[in-house]
């Protein structure tokens, strides 16, 4: 019963912080790289703290979760690569939050936006983003796949994840170009319209 009440606190938080993350993401989405308006700060902040609450829990239980499989199982418990995996990618995220808190949030919420920024930070911000999204889905995923339990090698899981994170650094990259080209067309229409007013009074 015990673990039971673990793994529907650690399936819950994991479900919270993935949902959040991915309604965040179509947000920041909408806005195209845009200045954030005071309320999308306030909702990509208030975001960000129920995100870390739900990784600390995630990380409590989790350890739990381990301590009590290795109770149960003391010899063959920790032979599961997979496991090693896991603890991998979801430390990889975890550190990739503290930049997301210290490094992206700051500049995505400056009046600049993220189209404002110096290409470098651009990118770093994109990747920054792309890791995130990329690490938590696998690691949900690394949580349910019980069929590599004991059957697959950490060198597989982590080249599976290796080229999750290139397909995600590559479409996150092909994004950011997008929203460039696209940033300079709005004063040329703007221009456009402007001299089409002014020959009707002429």
């Amino acid at each position: 019963m015990f673990k039971t009440l673990i793994v529907y606190a650690h399936l819950l938080a994991a479900c919270v912080a993935v949902g959040i993350l991915l309604m965040q993401d179509l947000a920041l989405a909408k806005t195209k790289g845009g200045a954030l308006s005071s309320g999308a700060v306030k909702d990509l902040t208030k975001s960000a703290e129920i995100m870390f609450i739900s990784l600390v829990l995630l990380w409590i239980s989790g350890l739990a979760l381990v301590l009590l499989g290795y109770l149960e199982n003391p010899q063959q418990y920790l032979m599961n690569e997979k496991l090693w995996a896991k603890f991998t990618v979801v430390s990889v995220l975890t550190l990739n939050g503290i930049a997301l808190h210290y490094y992206s949030f700051p500049r995505v919420t400056s009046r600049r936006g993220l189209l404002g920024l110096p290409t470098f930070e651009q990118i770093l911000v994109v990747l920054t983003g792309a890791l995130s999204t990329t690490s938590w889905l696998f690691a949900c995923y690394l949580g349910i796949a019980r069929p590599w339990n004991y059957t697959v090698d950490f060198s597989f899981v982590m080249f599976i994840y290796s080229g999750l994170l290139v397909t995600a650094f590559i479409v996150a990259g092909e994004v950011l170009r997008a929203m460039r080209k696209a940033e300079p067309e709005q004063p040329l229409i703007a221009e456009q319209i402007h001299l089409n007013a002014s020959r009707k009074f002429d």
